[in-house]
């Protein structure tokens, strides 16, 4: 472990661990001084005890930029469930989830069952609103962008002078519709996870409230990263709607914070990305315009993970 993974208090190695999803730290990766007698932890201990609040106290926390600051636990253990291990077995394969996990209730091939367009609302206003915001913010200008499992509405309207969109989809009615595109490819992922194009075309690829849907998700996910340009970006968007029965097993059974991390294992298990980052939208009124306006429903949810290609391989076979 490098020198800028070392605790400026005690000397120990930190521990890297994942974001808690509830923290407001930001970045993906922060490294964690688990030394139990590191002084950064035995004062904050003595002093909040000392000030009647027991069981609680800071550890050393390094960001991915190299600052320090504060990580409160309520325990010695506490955080430790979040310490990345690495398992060169885990790390490389899906053995984490069961066949039964990535199968769904109809197995019809998925060419078939989109056979007819489905110009359905898969999201309202206001959350296509926060996806818009989200590829805008991330997504640089004249960037080259391939739209994963694609379909007739364009969530990059707040992109800067896309250079090139590609969509990849399974219906040709529902990407002749998508104005933004520059080119449409169809394609079905579940049947052959291989893009069918050449290594380092992207610069940015973007699968918007689809990823339920991936009976192969790892071998999607590292060919989305071969065929992103070096340190390109994948942001994959998802809510809570879908359509149950082409959902894998495993969605339908997680909470929405489970899906997440499901998301950070298919980009962690490709062994093909760095994440950088992630986003959550809850809460918000719906809009007036919905059908559900007016029934207690909030806003439809979005959540948002994205990570950086580490181009591990350059075999386009791969």
């Amino acid at each position: 472990m490098s020198a800028g993974h070392v605790c400026p208090h005690c000397g120990s190695e930190m521990d890297p661990i994942r974001t808690p999803i509830e923290s407001s730290w930001g970045g993906e990766i922060h490294h964690i001084c688990f030394n139990d007698d590191c002084s950064y932890f035995t004062t904050s201990w003595k002093a909040l005890e000392g000030q009647g609040i027991e069981k609680t106290g800071y550890r050393c926390r390094m960001d991915p930029r190299g600052g320090c600051g504060p990580a409160p636990v309520w325990s010695e253990d506490a955080l430790k469930d979040l310490v990345v291990k690495v398992d060169t077995e885990e790390t490389s394969s899906l053995a984490w989830f069961s066949p039964h996990d990535l199968a769904r209730d109809d197995e019809t091939p998925d060419g078939v069952f989109y056979t007819k367009p489905r110009f359905v609302d898969h999201l309202d206003s206001c959350a296509l609103e926060t996806v818009e915001q989200i590829y805008g913010r991330l997504i640089p200008a004249n960037a080259t962008i391939l739209d994963l499992m694609a379909g007739p509405d364009s969530h990059l309207g707040k992109v800067k002078d896309p250079a090139t969109v590609v969509g990849l989809g399974l219906n040709k009615t529902e990407l002749e519709a998508n104005i933004i595109l520059s080119e449409q490819v169809i394609h079905d992922l579940n049947r052959d996870p291989r893009l069918p194009f050449p290594d380092n075309r992207f610069d940015v690829v973007v699968n918007t409230v689809s990823v339920d849907y991936l009976t192969k998700p790892l071998e999607v996910f590292q060919e989305v990263s071969r065929v992103l340009k070096p340190k390109g970006l994948f942001i994959v968007v998802f809510s809570n709607r879908m359509f149950p029965p082409k959902a894998v097993n495993i969605w339908k059974a997680s909470s929405e914070k489970q899906r997440v991390e499901i998301v950070r294992r298919f980009f962690t298990l490709s062994g093909r990305f760095a994440i950088q980052g992630y986003q959550e939208s809850t809460g918000k009124p719906r809009p007036k315009d919905d059908k559900y306006y007016g029934k207690g429903i909030p806003s439809d949810p979005i959540y948002a993970v994205w990570g950086k290609s580490i181009h591990k391989q350059t075999n386009s076979s791969n």
